[in-house]
């Protein structure tokens, strides 16, 4: 707990104090820990519910319940980084990794490798770091198209641009050639995999060098970032409670869209979103292609971390005034103001990390001061942890973990939870029908169809079910996002006759897409709330038609019954709708844009062309790469919810054939089964089921 006395708070910080010595002080990593304690004990205890139910599970059913407890084991939390060139981005992962100076922090503006920090996940057998190569289609894409920005000139017709492209893009792909030599045509869609990885072999990867100095290039190995998707490196760190993936994205941007594209991809599925900006850069410079991606994102998934306060003259008086004008920034974008904003340094993280305070400048630690003077954190007999605090790094790693447990970690114990309660469900009527299997009273027929008959019958009605709702879903979103479309063509073409009447051919003239972007949020928004109506109510259907069958099968027997139904799959934010798309472009594309136009008509006619393909892009992205996952889930969802009782079901109906036992037999078998379904009511009761 942070020493708050008068004295300590007028004496300031000396951190040289620190010494020099270069030890990796990781305990640091673990301060923060207790936002996410609540979920790891919560994991633990199922865990052994878990266990206790595999003590009276028969082989079937102790296989699912070992599956559901690798799935919390490999528990994976996606934490994406992303900001501006040189907000120190790469420093940051370096330290939330425990290792400063793993990855380069000043990378070429070029390179477009996401590095991906697998921490305490289960690596390939060997493998400690992993490279993988574009393949040729996306290599072919933007030599040939130009990637995303070569399709966006394309569209708009700017063919002066397209040509510029075309000219960096051969320049690009000639210094690619000539650096790796014989490699080129032979790594593409490949990986590479090393047992190791430092420094140098990283550089290899995900850093050009100096293109300017040619001695700095490696000619023996070649440098191979010009072609490098992604980079991977595994490594354990126990001072993390759970199993991290953080991905350190490329700024997004860069001159042919790449990154963005990169990021867009990174940040799919991700958990939380840590949005990396510079303190003398925080809001002039504040790249609007990344507020709009993380505009599409739900509040509690965003942190904003501003960092290098340590190039503050005066942190004390500015961080409350930028952090003012930040929220008033994010407002403007449409991102929600409660958003977290968390204001450190790298540098100041780094040295507590590795007790080196002798790396900082003289205005860094006169800032650095300047800060523990004003807030009084920390004391002057326990420097590392003071500068740790002073970092902003334990607010940061709170954050993180609260959005985790309150995110994936609590969908996940949830999904397991419901999952166990089910199968004790099923291990229960199980016993339930051994227990009247000698005695005949398991029916064996259902209106003179077996329950064969009736599960195949059930499982083939859903499924048509099923694909009537997910292709109306699908239908409906579609012609909302047409609407939406529209709707925004109307607008903007009746606002540019306005402009034309007013002003005629002269000058030029924008329409603001935000407005498009606002209405296929709505349509995206709407289909989320449909889906989780509609297929609830599916499921609900389901779930009481198989309680029905087990009603059918042991009658009275079973008393008391219930079964869960799975859970509605998760709709993600959609991220497409933040990418770039030539509407947004401010460049000399709108002037020549007017200059090749004459008349209202064509004014109008090719503006809202321009407009149609552009927002017809965004929804075919939304389309394609969200929209089709979620709808799969749902189809698995019920499919698989519907084989794994079948099974049972069908398991119990064989039991009202089995030849009778004797009286002895009987009696112990009896005795057996009732013992193990008073284990099983107090297990039940411990998972939280309302109906043990």
């Amino acid at each position: 707990m942070a020493d708050r006395s008068a004295p300590q708070r007028n004496r300031g910080l000396r951190p040289e104090t620190c010494g020099v010595t270069m030890t990796r002080n990781l305990h640091l990593l673990a301060i923060g820990n207790d936002g996410i304690s609540g979920l790891t004990n919560a994991y633990t205890e199922l865990s052994g519910q878990i266990d206790q139910l595999t003590a009276v599970a028969d082989a079937r059913t102790s296989s699912k319940l070992a599956g559901l407890k690798s799935k919390m084991e490999d528990f994976t939390a996606n934490v994406t980084l992303v900001g501006q060139v040189k907000a120190g981005k790469s420093a940051l992962t370096n330290i939330l990794a425990g290792d400063p100076g793993l990855l380069p922090s000043d990378v070429n503006p070029w390179t477009s490798v996401v590095t991906t920090l697998n921490i305490n996940t289960r690596a390939p057998a060997g493998t400690k770091s992993k490279f993988t190569f574009f393949d040729q289609e996306e290599w072919d894409n933007l030599m040939v198209g130009g990637g995303r920005l070569g399709e966006l000139a394309s569209r708009a017709g700017a063919e002066d641009e397209m040509e510029d492209i075309q000219h960096q893009i051969a320049m690009m792909k000639e210094k690619s050639e000539d650096r790796l030599g014989k490699h080129f045509d032979l790594i593409l869609g490949q990986s590479h995999q090393y047992d190791y990885y430092d420094a140098d072999l990283i550089e290899r990867y995900v850093c050009l060098g100096d293109e300017d100095d040619p001695e700095s290039v490696d000619a023996k190995v070649g440098r191979f970032a010009d072609v490098t998707k992604s980079a991977e490196l595994f490594l354990d760190l126990p001072e993390y409670p759970v199993s991290l993936k953080l991905c350190d994205t490329p700024g997004v941007n860069d001159t042919f869209m790449v990154r963005e594209q990169i990021t867009l991809r990174a940040l799919r599925g991700s958990e939380v979103c840590i949005v990396v900006l510079a303190a003398h850069q925080a809001l002039s410079t504040m790249d609007m292609a990344l507020m709009r991606i993380i505009a599409q994102f739900e509040n509690r998934q965003v942190i904003l971390f501003v960092n290098r306060v340590d190039e503050l003259e005066d942190p004390v008086a500015q961080i409350p005034e930028i952090r003012e004008r930040v929220l008033e920034t994010l407002k403007q974008s449409g991102v929600d103001p409660k958003t977290d904003v968390i204001f450190g340094s790298a540098k100041w993280a780094e040295a507590a990390m590795t007790g080196d305070t002798a790396q900082l400048s003289s205005d860094s630690r006169a800032s650095l001061n300047k800060m523990h003077m004003a807030t009084a954190v920390g004391s002057v007999s326990d420097p590392v942890n003071t500068i740790w605090e002073l970092s902003g790094m334990p607010s940061l790693l709170k954050a993180m973990n609260e959005r985790i447990t309150d995110g994936s970690g609590a969908r996940l114990l949830e999904r397991t939870r419901r999952s166990a309660r089910n199968l004790g469900k099923q291990i229960r009527a199980t016993s339930v029908a051994r227990q009247l299997s000698d005695t005949g009273s398991v029916e064996r027929d259902f209106e003179g169809r077996s329950p064969v008959q009736v599960m195949d019958d059930l499982r083939a009605d859903y499924e048509v079910k099923i694909a009537k709702i997910t292709a109306g879903l699908r239908e409906k979103l579609v012609q909302r996002m047409r609407n939406a479309e529209a709707n925004f063509v109307k607008r903007a073409t009746d606002s540019l006759i306005a402009h034309l009447e007013q002003y005629g051919e002269q000058g030029t003239w924008q329409y603001d897409p935000t407005g498009l972007r606002m209405l296929q949020k709505a349509a995206y928004f709407s289909f989320a709330r449909n889906m989780r109506s509609q297929v609830g109510a599916i499921y609900g259907q389901a779930t009481a038609d198989l309680e029905g069958i087990y009603q059918g099968l042991l009658g009275n027997h079973l008393g008391e019954f219930s079964i869960e139904s799975p859970a509605v799959p998760r709709v993600p934010p959609p991220l497409g709708i933040g990418r770039t798309i030539a509407l947004d472009l401010q460049s000399t594309w709108w002037r020549r844009w007017w200059q090749k136009r004459k008349g209202y008509e064509a004014f109008a006619a090719d503006y809202a062309r321009l407009i149609s393909s552009e927002a017809s892009s965004i929804s075919a992205d939304i389309e394609e790469n969200q929209v089709a996952a979620v709808l799969d889930n749902i189809r698995t969802g019920l499919g698989d919810f519907l084989q794994e009782h079948q099974e049972t079901l069908l398991e119990i109906a064989k039991m009202g054939g089995e030849a009778p036992a004797k009286d002895s037999a009987i009696a112990a078998k009896l005795l057996s089964e009732q013992s193990k379904e008073a284990l099983l009511g107090d297990i039940l009761k411990g998972l939280g089921s309302e109906a043990a």
